[in-house]
């Protein structure tokens, strides 16, 4: 157990020594190339290591829900790690110690722009978002279950799009792009929140008097 734990302290010693040269080299010679790739690329610094990540897309949430749909927290996690890594230190994904502390940073990718929503005379409503806007009819139970036909293997997000393709009256050329998580997460939560303006609560009634 000695000459296991001196290993291990020696290992730690040298990666530390070796990881600051392997991330200055990203820096200088690398980071440029990254964003002239993936656009907006983001440090993900876990203790002394460092991962870069690109931006997800819609395709990614939609893979990494899949994913927690099996496997749970953790393997949203992990394939969100996976698909959005596009460069740094690879321990981030394989030591429990780094990849737990960088999937809980993850949900920062999940703050978007609220959306504005705005009723209109005829009782449609527009959703803004950003710079951009849309204008929907009101969502019926049947436009409701044709969505969820239309998804019959539950894949994330799709019974979303099949539904805004079927209410959808008008809309700026931002929201043609099923790819940008930047308009479909917002517009997605102005939808649901469009269906549920009344509260409903459930209650016991306490027994009648005889």
């Amino acid at each position: 157990m000695k000459n296991f734990l001196t290993m291990m302290m020696l290992m730690i010693t040298l990666t530390s020594v070796l990881i600051p040269q392997n991330t200055e080299a990203m820096n200088k010679k690398d980071l440029k190339e990254l964003h002239e790739k993936h656009g907006d690329i983001y440090d993900l610094p876990v203790g002394d290591k460092i991962a870069y990540l690109r931006s997800p897309n819609m395709a990614d949430f939609k893979r990494s829900f899949t994913a927690m749909q099996k496997g749970g927290d953790v393997a949203f996690g992990e394939a969100m790690l996976d698909a959005l890594f596009v460069g740094g230190d690879t321990e981030i994904k394989a030591i429990d110690d780094y990849f737990n502390p960088a999937r809980r940073a993850l949900v920062d990718f999940f703050n978007y722009d609220d959306p504005v929503v705005n009723t209109l005379e005829n009782g449609d409503a527009q959703i803004v978002i950003s710079n951009a806007s849309c204008t929907i009819r009101k969502i019926t139970r049947e436009d409701l279950r044709l969505a969820e036909k239309k998804n019959p293997s539950g894949k994330p997000f799709v019974t979303q799009e099949k539904l805004f393709d079927l209410v959808c009256t008008k809309k700026d050329d931002a929201f043609n792009d099923r790819m940008n998580p930047t308009y479909r997460f917002p517009l997605y939560q102005a939808m649901e929140d469009l269906q549920y303006q009344k509260v409903a609560t459930l209650k016991k009634r306490s027994p009648m008097p005889s």
